[in-house]
């Protein structure tokens, strides 16, 4: 087999193990990002009790993506009308799976 065929089997064989899908949330985006979580700006607002915390979740597999991670989906699932606070949770892996979760907690 010749050195070109190697390089070239190599070449084809990265590009298409690697994979497009990133998740980024004001936060660390690196080859693997196992579990971290960041603030999303810093506010907090403490008139508001932060008795309840919605979650609102988007994955992504590859060049395919679905769901809604926004603050208003997740104040939706918690049932949440006032914020006191917004954090994000990443998981990652070499950019072939991600997950972003909206945590936000209010009453």
């Amino acid at each position: 087999m010749s050195k070109f065929a190697v390089i070239a089997g190599a070449a084809a064989s990265a590009m298409l193990l690697s994979g497009c899908v990133l998740t980024s949330s004001q936060n660390i985006v690196s080859a693997i990002t196992l579990d971290v979580q960041n603030p999303a700006s810093g506010y907090v607002d403490n008139s508001v009790k932060p008795v309840r915390c919605g979650e609102a979740s988007a994955t992504g597999i590859l060049c395919f993506s679905e769901g809604d991670a926004s603050i208003k989906a997740a104040m939706e699932n918690g049932q949440i009308k006032k914020v006191h606070h917004v954090d994000y949770k990443t998981r990652n892996f070499f950019g072939v799976v991600g997950k972003t979760t909206t945590l936000v907690y209010g009453e």
